[in-house]
């Protein structure tokens, strides 16, 4: 078989990039930056992303906006409102990228779109709430970074951790939390 790893020049990081990384649980390896403590100790490593669903959309991320509340939930500073950090943590909310595949029932993305995320990746979806479009007012919303998965629709590996977010180079996200970006 070939090897398709790839050297990163600039980080001196071997990678397996994309979807030629899938593990044999079908886990994709991605490069996160992601801190260890409260310290902010951001580096590069290597982080594993869900087996992508029939309604989910990988993203080959390109932009990560760097908000004040990732550095702050990073330190734990806002355990008061969203819970403990649990370490390491790859912060980052507002995502932009290229969808580079697409799940089988997957209908409003394809691949080449440009796709933005923003700071939730699930919610219950059956709520008077979430029925109406109002996803953020869902008591059963998943953060896009620091949640905790509560349907299946935004798993994490391993099973249980909190949702890592967009410092990273490749993104799994459910269709119905991804932002059509216009060419």
């Amino acid at each position: 078989a070939m090897d398709t790893s790839v050297v990163d020049v600039e980080l001196g990081i071997e990678a397996k990039p994309g979807l030629e990384s899938l593990d044999t649980d079908g886990s994709i390896d991605v490069l996160c930056l992601a801190c260890d403590s409260a310290a902010g100790d951001f580096t590069v490593r290597s982080m594993r992303r869900r087996t992508p669903n029939p309604h989910d959309v990988v993203i080959d991320m390109k932009y990560c906006g760097v908000c004040h509340s990732d550095l702050h939930f990073a330190a734990g500073q806002m355990a008061g409102v969203t819970g403990a950090v649990e370490y390491p943590m790859c912060p980052g909310h507002e995502l932009a990228g290229i969808v580079k595949a697409v799940g089988a029932e997957v209908t409003r993305f394809r691949v080449g779109d440009q796709i933005g995320v923003g700071c939730m990746i699930d919610s219950c979806g059956t709520c008077a709430r979430c029925e109406a479009g109002e996803e953020q007012k869902c008591a059963s919303q998943v953060a896009t970074y620091g949640g905790k998965d509560k349907s299946g629709r935004a798993a994490q590996v391993p099973a249980g951790r909190q949702t890592l977010g967009g410092y990273t180079d490749t993104f799994v996200v459910n269709e119905r939390f991804g932002i059509k970006i216009p060419d």
